[in-house]
């Protein structure tokens, strides 16, 4: 049976939501799926232990300044037209194995996380 990404993403989902609860095993969910646990294991291994970057970029926040052809414009910080950016997932791994993970940060507690983690490092 050929198994691309896809299903074996769809059923970590699936083992995620169900299969934990049931006390089913990772190896036994996906050979009862007809995925080999090597090459599941070989996907985890790629999704979650290698390194990789992705660019963060901020649409809105409350200071953004906004170019036009008139100038620069401040945005308002009334409540109706500030939206609340959120970052759904930071995942850090470290040469030594220690991995620090976060999810939905909102904008100023993404910059209090970054400030904190320079002190660490900095150390």
């Amino acid at each position: 049976m050929a198994v691309n990404v896809k299903d074996i993403e769809t059923l970590w989902n699936q083992y995620s939501e169900d299969g934990v609860k049931q006390g089913i095993s990772v190896a036994q969910f996906f050979e009862s799926n007809g995925v080999p646990y090597r090459t599941f294991e070989k996907w985890y291994k790629k999704k979650f232990s290698s390194p990789g970057i992705v660019d963060c970029v901020v649409s809105e926040s409350p200071d953004k300044k906004l170019e036009n052809p008139d100038g620069v414009q401040t945005v308002s910080e009334t409540a109706e037209n500030r939206r609340e950016v959120y970052v759904s997932y930071v995942n850090i791994g470290l040469s030594n194995g220690v991995r620090i993970e976060h999810h939905r940060l909102s904008y100023g507690e993404l910059v209090c996380f970054i400030n904190k983690l320079q002190s660490l490092c900095s150390a």
